[in-house]
């Protein structure tokens, strides 16, 4: 079938055409179903459930829970064993959801061109599955149908689509028969997936399935493999290494328990040996870590969903606080995705009423509506006025035109087309073009205004006509309102913004001049990436933050450099094209409101009102996730110094046995509600987003973390270690020197917990903790579970505890005090409420 020339008005004669298709024949149906293959997407092999639940565990951070369960199965800790295996098969269960995200967004691919067809077959018209779709089949496309499969365009009248799902701009696209060298997405191609919101045409199937431009992002993001966290990695070397070191001092344990125990029987000396050797291994293995993690992670998401952000991937949560460059659409993120009347150009007194009339009565074009809602206020529409003619919009005259009741033609359009059908003086002309050019480099978008007065005959054609100039109108999309605000915020806090967008670049650069984006005077377009190297786009993008008029696979491109030069990238997006790219990148943000389900399934935090300034409070929260996060591994650490050196030491020295196996687990209860919960409340410091943003190689604690940490811990135990040692050889009973020294223990990783919080003094800390009512339901059982440990009968049998008088615990607070303030001297020292750890 040959190509048809665009009419206007021709409902009867795309009638007239559809009576000369014949279409595919049923056997060249089968025939090229077997040559191009059918129109479905290729689905991704999807794993065994339990391939995916053994790569879950292959991840230290769950071997080191598995570990620690085991260790509480050995000493006959089966409710505390339990309740570890619980926690495993919990996270499990979080990481089988996260896996499965892959599946969920091919499956929403897939729904997109699940729908009816109406083709041509055997010389009549026949409705079909998308799915039976083949190459060479003839289409009808009418205004809200979607496009079932890419097919070249054989007939238009004023068929235009809205191709935002692939380009990610809301702008109609009109389609033509001529053919299109210099676009990539074809203005006489029409693509599957894409929604047809005005005309109708007739269109022939070139491509089906994976080998459409949905397919192609299909297949690539299939072949996306998502990055670990930075903390992730940091977790993970910090486990292995903290795993490492307990089985090494295990080891030293047993060895030196046995040696140091001549006096037993073999047999007793090697229960003791495991005994202390299992304790140790309590004491040292910190699996709170990643029950730390999780549960911040966890409420880190709950409290980004009150600030409109959907956190689908809990991980990437305190990436956010290590990302340095933020690449965003322009289009409904940077600005409201809202056409508005920004200026206009007056040639005539009667512009106004122009401008109105030459838009149609039910406006669905961004612009139009714009138009008209400038132009209601300011024109009274004539009574029992009638369009008796119209001039669609097409690709190739770029304007359109109407004539109301056979005497007024109003014409508007692309300058380009309307200015040359003007009645202008050389002079005038050159102050119009002055005026379009002032507009233009403002990024507006320029409309221009005119019309024919007392008709005698409608014309065949607006080339026909000799028009009179009435004006200009500038349209542009205004920026969201504290974008601004949020840039500057951005730059402060050392984060880069890209945008990235389908528009022209003067549109784009009008926007980023306006919001003051830095550099914007460099643009980079789609073409010009096109042939460019990835390694002189790796080069381009250290500096360059405007892309305009990208492709599809430009996204993915710009962040492989980006990330390249070792950046931590935060892509948006909504549309289809995006999900390869959102899925790459180290946080993906989908648009909530406009996204496409394909983008929201590939993201991993999802915009509930797609706004620029939500994401910056996202990255806020990250950076005070990630802050407390390494207090609480602080703290984490500090402890367990004790407690693997009492139980190292207490056997050297040929003491009594302070730290048994349920001593170790009741300390264990201590610490994770602590660790989960009160430093999980900490309020973001007012300067958080002033500091530069951490590197994705920085270890979640340096040297001086770790000697800091250590020295606290050392502190605790010589407190605990020299009270103990001269209970004993001061003759007080064996159970009331482990009560004392215990309590000791117990009391210090409390005061320590809030002496790590932040820079304030531990004692300011402890007051300002009675205002939350969660920290003082977590003090308040600790200290009802400490009065029993030391005056329930039970305990008193089981941890060899015995009850102590009021004079006891006064001695207990004051020995508590020593071995926690005096890093309240050096917080006071450094300066008095300055941080005395920027990091911190």
């Amino acid at each position: 079938m040959t190509k048809i020339n665009e009419g206007v008005n021709m409902k009867d004669k795309f009638n007239d055409i559809l009576k000369e298709i014949k279409g595919l024949n049923s056997k060249e149906v089968i025939l090229s179903r077997e040559k191009n293959g059918s129109n479905k997407l290729e689905e991704k092999k999807q794993e065994s459930l339990f391939i995916k639940i053994l790569n879950i565990f292959k991840e230290p951070m769950f071997l080191l829970l598995i570990i620690a369960a085991s260790v509480y199965f050995l000493v006959g800790e089966y409710g505390d064993g339990i309740i570890m295996l619980v926690f495993v098969i919990g996270i499990c269960f979080i990481e089988f959801i996260q896996e499965s995200k892959t599946d969920k967004a091919l499956e929403e691919l897939n729904k997109l061109s699940s729908l009816n067809v109406r083709v041509f077959r055997n010389e009549k018209e026949e409705i079909i599955s998308s799915d039976e779709v083949v190459v060479g089949d003839i289409v009808l496309l009418e205004e809200g149908d979607k496009v079932s499969a890419d097919g070249e365009v054989l007939y238009s009248q004023s068929l235009g689509l809205n191709e935002s799902s692939l380009t990610g701009e809301s702008e109609i696209v009109y389609k033509n028969t001529k053919e299109d060298k210099d676009n990539h997405f074809k203005l006489n191609v029409c693509y599957c997936g894409t929604d047809v919101t005005n005309g109708m045409g007739i269109i022939r199937i070139i491509s089906v399935g994976n080998s459409t431009e949905l397919g192609v992002i299909g297949q690539s993001l299939n072949s996306v493999e998502q990055e670990k966290t930075p903390l992730e990695k940091q977790i993970n070397k910090l486990v292995f290494v903290c795993t490492i070191i307990s089985g090494i001092i295990f080891i030293l344990t047993l060895i030196i328990t046995y040696m140091f125990h001549p006096e037993l029987v073999f047999t007793k000396r090697i229960v003791e040996a495991i005994l202390a050797g299992i304790t140790i291994a309590m004491a040292t293995i910190p699996e709170e870590i990643p029950v730390v993690l999780t549960v911040f992670l966890a409420m880190g998401a709950w409290e980004l969903t009150k600030k409109k952000t959907l956190t689908r991937n809990m991980k990437t949560i305190e990436t956010l606080g290590a990302v340095d460059v933020l690449c965003t659409d322009k289009t409904g993120t940077l600005t409201e995705n809202k056409m508005k009347v920004q200026d206009i150009y007056k040639f005539s007194e009667t512009f106004t009423d122009t401008l109105y009339y030459a838009c149609p009565f039910v406006a669905y074009d961004p612009m139009e509506i714009a138009i008209k809602k400038y132009c209601e206020e300011k024109v009274q529409m004539k009574k029992n006025a009638t369009i008796t003619k119209e001039y669609a919009f097409t690709s190739e005259t770029k304007m359109m035109g109407q004539i109301w009741d056979d005497e007024l033609l109003c014409v508007k359009g692309a300058y380009e087309s309307v200015l040359p059908l003007c009645d202008l003086d050389e002079k005038d002309y050159e102050i119009i073009k002055q005026k379009i050019n002032g507009f233009s480099k403002e990024g507006f978008r320029v409309l221009a205004v005119a019309r024919k007065n007392n008709l005698k005959e409608n014309p065949d054609s607006l080339d026909d006509v000799k028009l009179e100039f009435e004006g200009l109108v500038a349209l542009y999309d205004p920026p969201r309102y504290g974008v601004e605000t949020s840039l500057k915020k951005c730059y402060s806090a050392g984060i880069r913004v890209i945008m990235i967008t389908g528009d022209n670049g003067d549109t784009a650069k009008g926007i980023a001049k306006r919001i003051n984006l830095k550099n914007y005077d460099e643009v980079i377009t789609g073409k010009q990436l096109e042939n460019m190297s990835d390694e002189k786009l790796a080069e381009k993008v250290k500096t360059v933050n405007i892309f305009a008029r990208v492709y599809p696979n430009h996204k993915m491109r710009i962040v492989n450099a980006l990330q390249k030069n070792n950046n931590v990238v935060a892509m948006t997006g909504d549309g289809v094209n995006d999900a390869p790219a959102l899925k790459k990148a180290n946080v993906g943000i989908a648009m909530g409101q406009r996204g496409t389900n394909v983008a929201k399934e590939s993201a991993d935090l999802i915009l509930l009102d797609d706004n620029f300034n939500t994401i910056i409070k996202a990255i806020e929260n990250g950076r005070n996730i990630y802050s407390n996060i390494r207090k609480a591994i602080s703290y984490i650490i500090a402890i367990h110094v004790p407690i693997a050196l009492l139980a190292l030491f207490v056997p050297i020295f040929k003491l009594p046995t302070l730290l048994l196996p349920i001593h170790v687990m009741l300390l264990e209860l201590l610490i994770d509600p602590t660790s989960s919960i009160i430093f999980q409340r900490i309020k973001p410091n007012k300067n958080i987003m002033e500091d530069k943003p951490r590197k994705p190689n920085e270890p979640i604690l340096n040297i001086k973390n770790i000697l800091k940490c250590i020295s606290q811990g050392l502190l605790i135990f010589l407190a605990v270690f020299s009270i103990y040692f001269l209970l004993i050889k001061n003759k007080i009973e064996p159970n009331i020197s482990i009560t004392i020294a215990y309590s000791i223990l117990v009391l210090s990783i409390i005061l320590i917990a809030y002496q790590l919080k932040n820079n304030k003094l531990t004692i300011t800390n402890i007051l300002n903790s009675f205002n939350d009512k969660i920290s003082f339901v977590v003090n308040f059982g600790i200290t009802i579970g400490l009065i029993l440990y030391v005056y329930l009968p039970f305990f008193n049998n089981v941890a060899n505890t015995s009850p102590l008088t009021l004079k006891g615990w006064l001695f207990i607070a004051v020995i508590s005090l020593l071995a926690v303030l005096p890093f309240d001297v050096v917080k006071i020292k450094v300066g008095n409420g300055v941080k005395y750890d920027k990091k911190d």
